[in-house]
């Protein structure tokens, strides 16, 4: 294969790469972001419960 072929292969295997990569690191990113709003629900739904079961305790 001549130097003007291989170059060319190069890059173009380059931009799948890259766009592999990309749409990695943005499904990553949605997961983990996903994840974050879902602690924070729970973790939020607790504080409510906690407080409630306080007040209850404390007959208010």
């Amino acid at each position: 294969m001549n130097r003007t072929g291989q170059h060319a292969m190069n890059r173009t295997s380059g931009v799948r790469a890259t766009g592999g990569a990309r749409h990695v690191a943005q499904a990553h990113g949605a997961t983990v972001a996903r994840k974050m709003v879902g602690f924070a629900i729970v973790t939020s739904g607790l504080a409510v419960i906690a407080a409630q079961a306080l007040q209850h305790a404390f007959g208010r």
